[in-house]
């Protein structure tokens, strides 16, 4: 009996420190924003500067993101994975925007976390996209977490409805966090 319960306190402890190891980045990110809130991504310099150079870009004041909008070359796994690398991704032909939510440490690119947040929107926060020299900001309407084969992302060409998407719970690829936004202005 003795032998079992070593064997077991070491396995916790095993587990335990490969679990932190693989999570690491998202646990950063929780801990960040519970005890110091969302870092300050956004302010009007912030948006000049974004317009002046005409990116492309994704910014959640609330939840502190701020990233680019990358378009993959093409609808493989391969190709939105490293598209992945570099910022958020718009699907082709749609409006739906995906994003990692949690990475393993050996993750090469800079968004491994970056929608790691993306369920403590509340219905009311706003997101802005800027494209082509234009501010579009969004309202958060709904957040849902559903099986894949369960996503009702109905009026995905429809210009005014954006969704969020991300892998839910974080490390799995087990369920889809989704978050419906409607269109509020264009400047």
């Amino acid at each position: 009996m003795k032998e079992f319960i070593i064997f077991f306190l070491i396995f916790l402890i095993v587990f335990s420190f490969v679990l932190i190891v693989v999570n690491g980045r998202y646990i950063y990110i929780q801990l960040k924003y519970h005890f110091i809130g969302p870092p300050p991504v956004f302010s009007e310099s912030v948006s000049y500067e974004i317009e002046a150079k005409n990116w492309e870009r994704l910014v959640i004041p609330s939840i502190g993101i701020e990233a680019p909008i990358v378009l993959p070359e093409s609808i493989t796994e391969y190709s939105i994975q490293k598209a992945l690398e570099k910022g958020v991704v718009q699907y082709p032909d749609s409006n739906i925007i995906l994003g990692h939510s949690s990475a393993y440490p050996w993750y090469k690119g800079n968004y491994g976390s970056v929608f790691s947040l993306l369920n403590k929107l509340e219905k009311g926060n706003e997101i802005f996209i800027f494209s082509n020299k234009e501010k579009y900001t969004y309202q958060v309407l709904e957040k849902q977490i559903n099986l894949p084969k369960n996503l009702n992302l109905e009026d995905t060409k429809e210009s005014s409805i954006i969704y969020l998407v991300s892998c839910w719970p974080i490390s799995t690829v087990w369920k889809r966090i989704t978050v419906k936004a409607k269109i509020l202005d264009k400047k």
